[in-house]
């Protein structure tokens, strides 16, 4: 039940947070970059990750866990546009179709994302990433085409931008461990 309270404080400190900058401390700076310089768009990353500080100062945990939220909040605020604008104002059939996959695909990012939340909150870091993974899977589900453009376009390209940082963020926060080296039978 704390772990609700607690997902349920950061949900809305994030949404409501105020929009005052803050420009991170070298160190804090050099993790951002760290993060965003493995994704295919920096600016965006470091937008993201700087828009979501209160403090100059900040932990990799803390990161960790703003992006891990922010990922999740995405996912929710893009099933509820699915549903209650996209899917009941799709004109055409090939709307319809993409949007509906959408919606599938969108509920179980949802479900990935938050219990990708719940096991950082456990500080069980492999599970964290593992529910991320099967999340960015999932995000694949919903099919769009630039060549068609709908607002799925830009929402699939975001959230997987999102998760993307949340991954990596994670992987500082604790790294996979090494490869096993094979023993060779003779």
């Amino acid at each position: 039940m704390a772990y609700v309270h607690l997902l349920m404080s950061l949900l809305i400190f994030i949404t409501f947070k105020p929009s005052i900058s803050v420009v991170p401390d070298p160190p804090t700076q050099n993790l951002i970059n760290r993060i965003c310089k493995q994704t295919i768009d920096f600016k965006f990353c470091n937008q993201t990750i700087t828009s979501q500080l209160i403090r100059k100062q900040t932990s990799i945990k803390t990161i960790a866990k703003l992006t891990a939220a922010k990922a999740w909040i995405n996912a929710i605020q893009t099933l509820d546009n699915i549903e209650g604008t996209l899917l009941p104002k799709a004109k055409n059939k090939r709307d319809k179709t993409e949007f509906d996959a959408c919606r599938k695909a969108y509920k179980l990012v949802d479900a990935h994302l938050d219990n990708a939340l719940k096991y950082l909150y456990l500080r069980d870091y492999r599970f964290m990433r593992a529910y991320q993974a099967l999340a960015l899977v999932n995000i694949s589900m919903c099919r769009t085409s630039f060549f068609h453009p709908t607002p799925m376009v830009y929402a699939n390209w975001n959230m997987k931008m999102l998760t993307d940082i949340a991954i990596y963020a994670g992987k500082i926060l604790s790294p996979p461990p090494p490869l096993r080296k094979k023993n060779k039978t003779p």
